[in-house]
């Protein structure tokens, strides 16, 4: 399959065809991670949106925990609400399970993002398209109706995440 094939399956470029999609194919980088590697650590520097042709990935946070925390999280796991887990790097809370097709690291293209601000971790071997924020500003100045499309996504799927949390919080809040 070819590199203007595989990008027609990702979710971020949903209706972007012919020449638009080309360019897009010229910019990204392409890079493999092994079951268990991490992609990025919190606090490291971003290198821009990741898109997973092959592969899953989790997004988590290191939380500080105490004994009261502890208790608090035996109580929304039983809840069901939240995945809080305690792994041999120290608690962590499960922010997003990501397949093939999906992406993640947005903000360091939207946002201008430095850092990261959780751990991304591949849970199968993976095979990643990486548009750096450099190139997606070249799109953004070349191609307007290009990055229309892909903000428009972004903002579609970050809705649908948020009301994802909004049923999450109403679930710890009042058990529903």
């Amino acid at each position: 399959m070819s590199l203007v094939d595989d990008l027609k399956r990702q979710i971020l470029l949903d209706g972007i065809e012919g020449a638009e999609l080309e360019k897009i194919a010229g910019m990204v980088d392409t890079f493999k991670v092994s079951k268990g590697d991490p992609i990025f650590r919190e606090n490291e520097q971003t290198r821009g949106m990741y898109m997973i042709n092959l592969g899953e990935v989790e997004i988590t946070k290191k939380l500080p925990i105490d004994l009261k925390t502890k208790m608090l999280i035996t109580m929304r796991n039983m809840q069901n609400c939240c995945q809080i887990r305690k792994t041999p790097f120290g608690w962590r809370q499960l922010f997003a399970s990501l397949i093939e097709g999906q992406y993640f690291g947005e903000l360091s293209v939207i946002e201008g993002k430095k850092k990261h601000g959780a751990d991304a971790d591949a849970v199968t071997d993976c095979e990643f398209y990486l548009l750096s924020p450099d190139k997606f500003a070249i799109i953004e100045a070349t191609s307007p109706e290009t990055i229309l499309k892909m903000l428009k996504t972004i903002a579609r799927v970050s809705s649908k995440n948020l009301r994802y949390l909004d049923r999450q919080l109403l679930k710890l809040l009042i058990g529903i």
